[in-house]
């Protein structure tokens, strides 16, 4: 199974959560937690020597679990992320890509181009309607220190920057029991100590979220000021059209504390109670589990079909590719020799075909060869010169040896045309058994006597045999005459008659 790892770092805190399965089946593999001391209380507290650095923790909690290449994760604070809830009217959703950046940046109070940012529309809006979408903006410098802050320590890059309180989505939509239709809104709250994450979600998409300043640090002083900032981001989520969520789900840190849960409760009027993490096996079931829910979501916003946002995009989608390929190198290889290896063989198999063909062809044709030839042979060559010095044994030519238009052509070489002006309306060529050709020549000439130096002009020549002018008419329409002729074309050295005269030769010129 396919293995996540997703790093959370928090103000007192830095966790790790490995996570391995399938969207149909999660198991927490692993939960790791460290705690950050400040430099302050260490030496207020008489420590010896001085207190971790942030590098220091993260190397310690993270390396082993991230050692193997799985895809990492790594949350981005949601005090440096601006989120917004925006409406993209229904003219342009099909542009959404090209719009939203307009749309975006009279929302954000630095240039856009400083910026980095991750969008999820709203599923299962009417096409006529505007489409809702949520984004979660960061500059480029603040998520690339993040993104360093993991490679200095780690040796690696983080696949994946969750931004804000989007990775409790993945972890809801993980959880069998939360899997719920659209228009089921609930409000997911990861209390942290000084700082909390609140994420409305429908369904299973998010549709809301908020940083809020306020965590656990000064309970029970502090708790009145806590609930007013929880009620505070509710009516914003209203104000958008929103409804009232139907519970509270809690999570991180605070949901430790006890009857947080049930003082809550009682100051948002709505049910209240810890997140059901027994729905994911393995470490998932560990008493103090809520405390990692946060670092179990950004785990799982590293894989597929993720639900959350990710800042690796823009400017700094380009700096994860070179690492995400060492990672990918042996997969390809294995799959570049697996092309390799389908290409070799369906060459060979192509070649062995190609044989076998050439064989039977080969025997085919001395088969042939011996029949028609005489003599059994496979070469090419040998079969061209054998056709070429006998032809087929028996067989005669199939090639015409003479066609109307040779007639046609020897015609109007025997008549003079500069003394007769003379047409022929038809031409009529048939091949009699005896050998030779029938001609039947239709023309007109000037008089009677163009008809007659006609005769005589085709008499002259030794192919056609016995020319005589059958039919004599007047013409209609003036005074020429109108003739039939018939002869015979058949040459005195040619007994099965004349063969089709090659270009250049006396026949084809002519010549008596």
């Amino acid at each position: 199974m396919a293995r996540y790892v997703g790093i959370d770092i928090g103000a007192t805190q830095v966790k790790v959560a490995v996570v391995r399965g399938s969207p149909r089946k999660w198991i927490v593999e692993d939960l790791r937690g460290i705690d950050r001391v400040s430099a302050d209380l260490a030496y207020a507290q008489g420590a010896a020597a001085p207190v971790q650095t942030l590098d220091e923790l993260i190397a310690e909690a993270a390396t082993e679990p991230a050692a193997n290449n799985d895809p990492l994760s790594v949350g981005f604070d949601g005090t440096q992320t601006y989120v917004r809830s925006l409406e993209v009217p229904a003219a342009v959703r099909r542009r959404l890509a090209e719009v939203l950046p307009f749309e975006l940046e009279a929302q954000l109070p630095f240039d856009l181009d400083e910026a980095v940012f991750d969008h999820r529309p709203r599923p299962g809006v009417a096409a006529n309607l505007p489409q809702p979408v949520i984004v979660a903006a960061a500059k480029v410098e603040e998520v690339r220190t993040r993104i360093e802050l993991v490679k200095r320590t780690l040796g690696r890059e983080p696949d994946h920057v969750a931004p804000s309180a989007f990775p409790l989505v993945d972890l809801l939509a993980a959880l069998p029991a939360l899997r719920g239709p659209t228009g089921t809104v609930r409000a997911c709250l990861d209390l942290g100590y000084d700082q909390s994450e609140l994420l409305i979600v429908d369904g299973s998409e998010p549709v809301f979220a908020r940083t809020l300043s306020r965590g656990v640090q000064g309970l029970p002083h502090s708790a009145a000021a806590l609930a007013r900032e929880i009620r505070q981001t509710f009516v914003a989520w209203r104000s958008t059209g929103g409804v009232v969520p139907e519970s509270v789900l809690v999570c991180g840190g605070g949901a430790l504390v006890p009857d947080l849960g049930r003082w809550l409760s009682g100051e948002l009027q709505l049910p209240v109670e810890p997140l059901p993490l027994a729905g994911i096996e393995g470490e998932g079931k560990r008493p103090d589990a809520l405390r990692f829910a946060r670092a179990i979501g950004i785990a799982l916003a590293a894989a597929p079909k993720r639900r959350g946002l990710d800042l690796r995009r823009g400017p700094l989608a380009f700096e994860r590719g070179y690492g995400f390929l060492r990672e990918k190198v042996p997969l390809l290889a294995g799959l570049g020799a697996t092309v390799l290896v389908a290409f070799l063989f369906a060459t060979w198999t192509r070649a062995r075909n190609l044989s076998a063909d050439r064989a039977t062809l080969e025997q085919t044709l001395e088969a042939t060869t011996r029949e028609v030839l005489g003599e059994a042979t496979s070469n090419t060559e040998r079969v061209q010169e054998m056709l070429g010095a006998k032809g087929p044994a028996g067989d005669d030519d199939p090639l015409p040896r003479a066609d109307a238009m040779d007639v046609l052509v020897q015609v109007s070489e025997l008549i003079p045309t500069d003394k007769i002006k003379h047409d022929i309306e038809k031409l009529d060529l048939q091949k009699v058994p005896s050998g030779g050709f029938r001609v039947s020549i239709q023309g007109i000439a000037p008089t009677g006597a163009d008809v007659s130096t006609i005769e005589q002009n085709l008499k002259s020549y030794r192919c056609f045999v016995n020319p005589t002018v059958v039919k004599k008419t007047k013409a209609i329409a003036d005074d020429r005459q109108k003739y039939t002729l018939e002869t015979e074309l058949r040459c005195p050295e040619e007994g099965s008659g004349p063969k089709k005269p090659a270009a250049g030769s006396p026949g084809a010129a002519g010549s008596k």
